[in-house]
């Protein structure tokens, strides 16, 4: 049975990133219908296709043709996690606005929740994890990324890494306005919000099915853009370091004095140059490290490349389906995407899913 509501004005929207989610897709939307239609609200719920190549895109057309509610956005490729909820909110049209992710581990229950939290006056709301499954080395990776961007972004964030947040749909068209190409959408959320936010404790379960695409490479990758992009911290790294080797520096100078004032000369000699060599040398290498890891953003920004191509909209207006700088490619792009496997992540948004 085909619901036919797009004249109806949404007041609740969610929006929902996937990538090769073919598996857990159906059973999201049997759990996550009855729960919207629940709120008694008018609402919408817009898929954004990461470049899915498992069949998601499908079944996605699918759910559109027995629910018109339903909205999709398939990118030409893939283009990161942090790209796809971009997309998702500039087609958002509520007020209350539910950012969840697709692999059911945060069960759907909790949407009410956060839509109570943003009725109240909140801006931003966190889904607060009260335990994490998965891999330990996994769990690790996470507590470790989000204490390392509270101390860098100077940022409270609950849980940064819950990917179940609640935004007012105000805040989410101010978010809309800033045009980065690489980001990190909860620490942009933390910093425009100023502190000011509420909680929603979450329940955490295992994988319905397949694995999580969060690899150790993009939780690395991640952390680097937090650290690059809300902090000039890193720079200072060098002036620490040049300290911490010119104190080494400095003891081993006075072990070579001792040794040099009790005529042991010979065996003072080589570990005091090569322990100078080693400190300016380690030094430098990370002044380099660090200059280039922000000139490298300042390129990616330079170019105005479009932040992501869409290839095809699924009850969404083609003329407000692209960021302003894609259009022309959306327009001559083929008619459907090759098979094939999954592109890599573009260059300056490696980021996949939400560390879990």
């Amino acid at each position: 049975m085909t619901h036919d509501r797009k004249q109806e004005s949404p007041s609740i929207s969610i929006v929902i990133p996937v990538f090769n989610e073919a598996d857990n897709l159906a059973a999201l939307w049997e759990e996550l219908l009855p729960i919207l239609e629940g709120l008694g609200e008018p609402f919408e719920v817009v898929f954004v296709d990461d470049g899915s190549t498992d069949g998601s895109a499908g079944i996605l057309r699918d759910v559109h043709e027995r629910d018109e509610r339903v909205r999709v956005i398939r990118f030409a490729r893939n283009f990161g996690q942090q790209m796809a909820v971009t997309a998702g909110f500039h087609h958002t049209r509520g007020d209350a606005i539910v950012l969840m992710d697709a692999d059911l581990q945060t069960p759907p229950q909790h949407v009410p929740e956060f839509v109570e939290k943003l009725r109240a006056g909140y801006d931003v709301v966190y889904g607060n994890r009260k335990r994490r499954v998965g891999r330990w080395y996994r769990r690790m990776g996470t507590v470790l990324a989000n204490r390392f961007i509270c101390s860098v972004t100077g940022f409270n964030i609950p849980d940064s890494a819950s990917g179940f947040l609640g935004l007012n749909g105000r805040f989410v068209r101010q978010i809309n306005r800033y045009n980065d190409r690489s980001r990190y959408l909860s620490g942009l959320f933390a910093w425009l919000s100023y502190g000011r936010y509420g909680v929603v404790p979450v329940e955490r379960r295992e994988r319905l099915h397949g694995e999580s695409k969060y690899s150790i490479y993009q939780l690395m990758q991640l952390v680097i853009t937090i650290a690059t992009n809300f902090s000039t911290r890193p720079l200072t790294l060098p002036a620490w370091m040049a300290a911490v080797s010119g104190a080494a520096t400095l003891a081993v100078a006075v072990r070579g004095a001792v040794l040099g004032a009790t005529g042991q000369w010979g065996l003072a000699a080589t570990p005091l140059s090569a322990a100078w060599l080693m400190a300016m040398g380690t030094v430098f290498l990370a002044g380099v490290a660090v200059t280039g890891t922000y000139i490298g953003r300042i390129y990616s920004e330079v170019r105005e490349r479009p932040a992501y191509v869409v290839w095809e909209t699924i009850g969404i207006e083609a003329n407000t389906a692209q960021p302003p700088q894609s259009q022309f490619l959306a327009e001559h792009a083929p008619p459907s995407p090759p098979a094939g496997p999954p592109h890599s992540p573009v260059e300056g948004n490696a980021e996949e899913t939400h560390p879990s």
